[in-house]
This record gives structure tokens, sequence and C-alpha cells, in this order.
């Protein structure tokens, strides 16, 4: 066993492979879910250097590993070599035992056809490098992490057990229990920004700094990993699924997605100070872009059955159609103006999306509106816009249909994600048309609370 760090120097062993005991090598699956090896110290260089063999088809199966027998990338269950990317080292103090230290590397999956078809890591690089090379812009951008917790033993919620936002008397009775997950995170070198109770009994809400490219969706790769995983150890189940309960306390967990364009000499390109709202023409385009092709973004921004609930339950927090306002939280696209900046919130995003490929959805349909030169609706202009899919199903047909969504993310991808989709939820869901909504709900359970 490698030598047991102390605390402080734990705090630096971000990027160095040699330090640590165990190190998860990862690649993220279409749920988002880290799929790969743990590989003991020992190995550690050989498999960096070398890298995994492994198929890739696990990348595609469901979120509780479900394939699917008659798709052709699980008849042929090709391997790729998954090449380890040292600089994403990133300590996990939440997975440490005892003394033993352990670290996540993430991978990226090469072989010819393989990474077109698999890796949503890849996808991202490659549109972050057409953002700069077509535009000469930079995306900056941070996701707001929603998520519920309950004690595994007689589910009881973490704080009150009615709904709670903003009640900082939720947080006090259990803050060491918080305290310890903010120092873990701050001991990985992850900063939140904030912690607070939100609308539902047991749901919380977690704030981070925003990152350049790649760096924002790894971020919260690791975040909701270790969200997972800290209170499992302590006697708790922390779900991202996106309406875990209803009643008296329905909750609906979301992942909003912030993000603006930054130029390199350091501007923000949605901004003109000119304007009397300060939203630059581009921020414009590119918010027409993301509202055109909204129906298709929601097949990736809300990837599960359960996740249309939101529907059912609130008009303001859901968007049923693709409409942008300013600062108004019942619209697609909330523009933000403040502090002399102007960003945009799409409030699309539900607890269980891919990082991966949320980001990607927008980096597709954002640089669509650039490119072309879409002209931007007024706001809240309910009596032209597009209505947005209520189910999944429907979701995934407008992927499918959706031309330049399915180029920018890759046809085999799409045509992949679509299958995956439909054999693993919309086709078993659909049977279940005459049960309950309480049998319903206990079927999305059974598939999605302890996985997201």
């Amino acid at each position: 066993m490698a030598k047991a760090l102390t605390l402080d120097e734990k705090k630096g062993a971000k990027g160095e492979l040699d330090n640590l005991d165990y190190v998860y090598f990862a690649i993220p699956d279409i749920n988002g879910i880290p799929r790969g090896q743990v590989i003991p110290q020992k190995f550690v260089k050989e498999k960096t250097e070398k890298g995994l063999y492994l198929g890739f088809a696990t990348l595609y199966m469901g979120p509780n590993s479900e394939c699917v027998p008659d798709m052709d990338i699980y008849k042929k269950f090709k391997n790729g070599t998954w090449m380890a990317d040292p600089s994403t080292l990133q300590v996990t103090p939440w997975s440490d035992h005892n003394s033993r230290t352990t670290g996540m590397v993430l991978c990226d999956l090469t072989g010819e056809g393989v990474a077109e078809e698999a890796d949503t890591r890849q996808m991202v690089k490659r549109l972050l490098d057409k953002l700069w090379n077509d535009h000469g812009l930079i995306l900056k951008s941070a996701f707001e992490f929603e998520f519920s917790v309950y004690k595994m033993d007689d589910g009881t919620p973490l704080g009150s057990k009615h709904d709670q936002y903003l009640d900082l008397r939720s947080v006090q009775p259990d803050m060491d229990l918080l305290l310890e997950l903010h120092e873990e995170m701050q001991q990985a070198g992850i900063d939140l920004t904030a912690l607070a109770p939100e609308m539902g009994a047991g749901q919380w809400e977690l704030n981070v700094e925003p990152s350049d490219g790649l760096a924002a969706a790894d971020l919260a790769f690791h975040v909701k990993n270790a969200i997972k995983v800290f209170f499992r150890r302590r006697g708790y189940e922390a779900t991202f699924m996106a309406v875990p309960q209803i009643g008296v306390c329905t909750i609906l967990n979301m992942l909003h997605f912030n993000h603006s364009l930054w130029t390199p000499d350091g501007n923000n390109a949605m901004k003109d100070d000119v304007k009397d709202n300060a939203i630059s023409d581009l921020a414009l385009r590119w918010k027409a872009g993301l509202l055109r092709h909204g129906a298709a973004m929601k097949a990736l921004c809300c990837p599960t059955v359960n996740c249309y609930r939101s529907y059912l339950y609130s008009d303001m927090f859901s968007a049923r159609r693709a409409e942008w306002s300013v600062e108004c939280r019942d619209t697609m696209i909330r523009c933000k103006v403040t502090n002399g900046n102007v960003f945009m919130e799409n409030r699309l995003g539900t607890g269980p999306a891919s990082p991966y490929l949320l980001m990607a959805a927008h980096l597709v349909a954002g640089m669509s509106g650039l490119q072309q030169e879409v002209t931007s609706p007024p706001p809240k202009d309910a009596e032209h816009a597009q209505v947005l899919p209520t189910s999944l199903d429907e979701a995934l047909h407008a992927l499918e249909k959706d031309d330049v969504m399915e180029e920018g993310l890759g046809k085999t991808f799409v045509s992949n994600y679509v299958t995956v989709k439909r054999h693993y939820e919309v086709i078993p869901y659909a049977k279940l048309s005459h049960e309950s909504d309480a049998e319903k709900l206990e079927f999305e359970r059974q598939k999605f609370f302890t996985t997201f």
C-alpha cells in the first residue's frame, strides 16, 4: 500500500497519480454514470500508458445496466482502448477508507468509429473546438445541482419534512453532516459557493463557480458522483431523480445550466452596454438557436420518463414552450443581467441529465443560431412559441427529426441513444398505461431512485 497521506498532503495530491492507493479509471456513459475499473497503485502507471481494453457497449446501457440484445453495438460488443487523461485526476476523499486514498481519472475512448458512437466527453471536446475555430468564442458555464436526501432505513428526509425553501432552520440540525460534505469537496479542490434547502422536503441545492469549456462538465460529473457516494456511506440515499415523490411535498429536482460566451481577451460576448437591456445581438442569435431546437434538446436535458412528471405539478418551474425572458422563471431560457454581466440560464435540465450531453445539446443548438444568424423572437411570445414535448417518446421523435442536432451530435450517437431509451424506458413504461399513478411512480423509483 502506498504511504498514507495527511489531510494537507491530500489537498496537494490532485494531478499526482502516484500519490494515491487506488485510482478509478472512468468514462461517463450516456446516463452520466462512471463506467470503468478500479486500478491499484501498483498498476496505475502501466494502465495510464497502455490504457484499459474494455467493451464500449457498456456506455449505452440503461441506468441499471440494461442492454438492448438485438442492437448492433451489443451483438458485436467490440472493445476499445480507454486512455486516461492524467490532467483530469480528481482526488475523491468521499471514497477514501481509513488510510487508503483514492482518486478518479477520466478516460478518452479510442479506436476507429468508437469515439463517435459512445464517448460523450469527446463529443463535447469536438463541439468546443468548433465554437473556438468557427466563432473565436469560449463557453463559460456552471450547473445548479438540486437533489433530495433520505435516510436509508426509514425514508426520513434530511432537513424539514415539509416545504423548506431557503429556511435556514432546516440546515442547522444537520449542519455537521452538511459541513462535512463541504469540507470533503473543498479538500478535493471543489469550491461550493452556496448550499441551501430547496423547495421540497429533504431537497437541497449546491452551487459552484463557472468554469471554462469542458472543465464545467467534468466538475458537474464529479460533484454528482461525490454527493451520491458521500451520503450513501453515511446511511442516506441522495437522489437526482427528477420527481422522486409526489403528494403534499412533490419534489422537482432540476439541473439548470448557466452559461455565457467570452472572447479570448476576456470580454463577455453576450453583453452590449449600448443596448437598453445589455443583451448583445450575438447572444440573441445564440438564444434563438436554443429555442429553435428546444424540442430536440429536451430528449437530452430530460432523459427519463420520470422527468416529464414536472409538467403535472408546476407551471412556474417547467417551461411548456420554447420561450425566453429576462429574469422570469417560467420560460425555457432565462436571461440574467446582473452585476454588469449577462448570462443565460436554460431551465430545461433535470437532475438525471448527463452534464456532457446537456452541454453538447447547447453547443449544437446555440452554434446553429450563430451560423444561420437566426432572428430572435420577442420575449414571452407564447402565441408563436413552439410547444415543448411532454413525454420522453415525443422528445425522442423530435431529436430524430432535427437534422441540425443529428448532424452536430453524430448520426450514430443519435440512433443508438434513441434506440436504447425506447427499449428500456418508453416501451416498458407504455405497458403500465392501465396502472395507477402510484404504481407508475413505483416503477420509476425502482429504475431511477438509487441510480441517479
